[in-house]
């Protein structure tokens, strides 16, 4: 019995040399839904972005027997964001048929960077997350639902290409309806790399101050081994690039894709951008089947563990610059004053506390890092972390749902006992101590670094005004002569300098009117860490 069929329909529009929106419309074989359930709904804000803002009257609706008329129901929420609704007049009859127009948002330099889901133009295209700008039928709240059989077609003006999540140009896939939303939609004249591959490409809608072809070569490399390891070979993958006219760079990643933003007064390292590229494509994927909350350690300890570790096993990364690297994450994590914080109270605190963000992936490299010393260990090298990770993937694929305790599982059939317990402990927020044992040709040394302190509450950056609260007496920032009050400038601050104590902080301000730049360490007490050295 075949699935039912939904079929969308996506035209962008340009005004000029202006990209303005997408014409959207899409029928859907949905059963009869009554009047006053919910008929169609969209996030308003989901994860602290707004989506595109709908009136009632922009939305044309009908079915089988003609027009529905709609009015919007009470809106809901939940841990990741509100959600508005609407419904019908009468009962729907056969094949559901709705068309609107998904206006681009507005955006400044001020705009707070966070995820890349807003539907934007750039200057040669523009792009969005399905969730941001489709309005989609039923409830998007909630993941469960039917399959739908997809087909995707793009409306393109001449010299226009589109790309997706699922791949270039029309498309058709099976799933459910989160797989409509949790898909980028991007089209225009983007720049393009490399040339004539189908299975992957990097699309960027802005000239970029870095070199696009050489990141493409190397991710384009990468995606191969990938697949290679992963047991994925021709599957797509497929890096969208978009500009932030303000400080600070950003990204986001959904299935087969990943859109990546760098800042245009910003500095974008080639480095920093190919081990980004590779986490974010390393998440496609080791997942477990659970929870945000309960499995991010493990979703993003494993992109972690992986983008670095596949690199270096292919030659692409030297061994020095493995441990560099690996020195780098250790001591992100070792020098954050909430990693004692357990999963659960992390995860609460994610959205709110960008410090709180860091913790599963520094987390679950070094639990991930302990649990291959520890399975090798126990096997004489005869199997390793690989072992645990490709037997869940392959698990999955056929139709299994494993989640933490089948995790624990397949690591106590090498170690024993003493899975469940070192599992707890992470879990708990205790310290992770390292087996005595070489790990890709290095090995870890004890070492010391400064606790980051920001020197006031990180709060500071949401409050009203944005203004700097709870500044300590003897902080390096009170030090340097920022004040309690005082009118912060750096949106992107919280997001993307407060991982390194040994950094200067440029702080800017505005006192009295006046703009004001205040530079120190923020660096607090010594705490332990770990180098990694290369073995000679």
């Amino acid at each position: 019995m075949s699935a039912p069929r939904f079929e969308l329909d996506l035209r962008p529009v340009s005004d000029g040399d202006v990209w303005t929106a997408y014409d959207v419309h899409y029928v859907v074989d949905l059963p009869a839904v009554s009047a006053g359930e919910t008929l169609l709904s969209i996030p308003e804000v989901v994860v602290s972005i707004p989506a595109t803002p709908y009136r009632t009257e922009d939305l044309t609706v009908s079915d089988d027997a003609g027009t529905l008329v709609l009015r919007e129901a009470e809106t809901t929420s939940d841990s990741s964001g509100v959600y508005r609704h609407w419904v019908a007049d009468r009962t729907t009859q056969g094949r559901i048929e709705v068309a609107f127009r998904a206006a681009v948002r507005p955006y400044d330099a001020l705009t707070p960077v966070g995820p890349l889901f807003d539907l934007r133009a750039e200057e040669l295209g523009l792009f969005g997350a399905g969730l941001n700008f489709l309005v989609l039928p039923g409830d998007v709240s909630t993941p469960d639902g039917p399959v739908f059989d997809f087909a995707l077609h793009w409306h393109l003006d001449e010299g226009a290409t589109a790309v997706s999540s699922y791949g270039t140009g029309d498309r058709t896939w099976s799933g459910p309806l989160q797989s409509v939303a949790f898909c980028y939609y991007a089209a225009g004249t983007p720049h393009r790399t490399p040339a004539g591959s189908e299975d992957f490409g990097i699309h960027s809608y802005n000239d970029t101050p870095f070199d696009l072809e050489e990141i493409g070569e190397y991710v384009a490399r990468l995606h191969t081994e990938f697949t290679r390891f992963f047991e994925d070979e021709g599957s797509s993958y497929h890096v969208l690039i978009r500009k932030n006219l303000g400080q600070g760079t950003g990204g986001s990643a959904f299935p087969g894709s990943f859109a990546f933003a760098f800042s245009a007064v910003g500095d974008t390292e080639a480095d920093d951008l190919r081990s980004l590229l590779a986490h974010e494509m390393a998440h496609n994927w080791p997942t477990l089947n659970d929870h945000h909350s309960t499995i991010s350690w493990y979703t993003e300890g494993t992109a972690e563990y992986y983008s670095h570790v596949l690199p270096h096993r292919t030659g692409m990364l030297s061994t020095e610059a493995l441990a560099e690297q690996l020195t780098d994450r250790f001591q992100q994590y070792d020098t954050n004053a909430l990693r004692g914080l357990d999963n659960a109270a992390a995860s609460a605190a994610y959205w709110a506390d960008p410090r709180a963000q860091r913790i599963p992936y520094g987390r679950g490299l070094r639990y991930l890092i302990t649990t291959d010393g520890r399975i090798r260990q126990a096997t004489d090298g005869a199997r390793s972390l690989d072992d645990v990770v490709l037997d869940i993937l392959r698990a999955q694929r056929a139709g299994e749902q494993i989640g933490a305790e089948g995790w624990v599982e397949r690591v106590a059939a090498f170690t024993g006992a003493d899975a469940q317990s070192e599992f707890d402990a992470m879990a708990a927020g205790a310290p992770i101590p390292l087996p005595d044992i070489p790990f890709e040709g290095m090995r870890a040394v004890s070492a010391t670094a400064a606790e980051y302190d920001l020197g006031f509450d990180v709060a500071s950056f949401r409050s009203e005004g944005r203004r700097v609260q709870g500044i300590g007496v003897d902080s390096a920032a009170a030090r340097a002569g920022v004040r309690e009050g005082d009118a912060l400038v750096d949106l992107a601050l919280p997001y993307h300098a407060s991982r390194y104590s040994d950094r200067p902080l440029s702080l800017r301000v505005v006192r009295e009117g006046e703009p004001r730049v205040f530079e120190y360490l923020p660096a607090g007490d010594q705490v332990a860490t770990v180098r990694w050295e290369a073995l000679s």
